[in-house]
């Protein structure tokens, strides 16, 4: 069915599904002039309208690819933007390459320090939906312990300065493409109105987590390029709460997965609540 649509609307195209990074359906048009993607959503999502009004947002940045046209059938939402060449940015800490992590992460404290987070909410008049610190149905997670939810609250009352700015969502080197010394931030659906530190949390979650090796050095990178060009408070007590609010979004998405899965986010739950993330 897409693809009918795609060869309907551009032609003398090849359709390739595509991996390396991207969240749902990912189709390469080749072929076409520029050379573009078409990311596909179920129609009732409104990841996708989120993703629209943010590339539309930040279109001649250079921090996202080109968005040239959404539109939707009767099923589906499409999102029209350039391929970018380039290298999923998690790749390279997956071979150990140190050098190119070390400018990922540098880059990383840029795009967001720079680019994202300056722009304000208040400055604005984009509907975005509100991402607010923690859930608000976190005590119907049944299967989170009673003592883990105590300790969670604990931190979560922590106070924090209001700041509304942009955000991603999910920020981190999983979801850029890398080429040469460039970078582009894709899959924006989980973006919108919040606090800067959210997205601060989950770079340092996301090492701290992933690769633990290296999270010390390339935490240090990101956090002193972010603070050149920002004023943003960071300290350990903000992000401790940020990153336990990004794992309970999660454990909300995930809540009806198998049992495995749940219980996987609960390990990462507990394990944030021990862990330090800013030296």
């Amino acid at each position: 069915m897409a693809n009918d649509i795609l060869l309907r609307k551009f032609q003398n195209i090849q359709i390739t599904e595509l991996t390396g990074g991207y969240t749902n359906q990912t189709l390469l048009l080749e072929g076409s002039t520029p050379l573009v993607v078409a990311k596909i959503f179920d129609k009732n999502n409104d990841d996708a309208k989120i993703e629209a009004h943010i590339l539309a947002l930040l279109n001649d940045s250079g921090v996202t690819p080109k968005m040239y046209d959404h539109f939707e059938d009767d099923s589906s939402s499409y999102i029209i933007m350039d391929y970018i060449h380039g290298i999923n940015g998690q790749r390279f800490l997956d071979q150990g390459n140190m050098d190119k992590a070390k400018a990922i992460y540098k880059l990383l404290g840029e795009h967001l320090s720079r680019e994202i987070h300056t722009i304000k909410q208040k400055k604005s008049h984009l509907e975005l939906p509100m991402i607010k610190l923690a859930h608000e149905r976190f005590d119907e997670l049944y299967f989170i312990p009673s003592d883990v939810k105590d300790r969670v609250k604990e931190i979560l009352d922590t106070p924090i300065e209001k700041e509304n700015t942009l955000i991603h969502g999910d920020f981190g080197p999983h979801n850029t493409i890398v080429s040469d010394d460039s970078m582009v931030v894709i899959d924006w659906e989980w973006g919108g109105w919040g606090h800067p530190l959210q997205d601060i949390a989950w770079v340092l979650w996301f090492v701290h987590f992933h690769y633990p090796e290296a999270s010390n050095e390339l935490s240090e990178i990101f956090l002193n390029t972010y603070r050149e060009h920002s004023t943003i408070q960071i300290t350990e007590e903000g992000i401790k709460a940020f990153a336990l609010s990004r794992v309970i979004h999660i454990l909300n998405r995930i809540k009806n997965a198998n049992t495995n899965v749940k219980e996987e986010w609960l390990r990462r739950l507990e394990w944030t609540l021990k862990r330090n993330f800013v030296g």
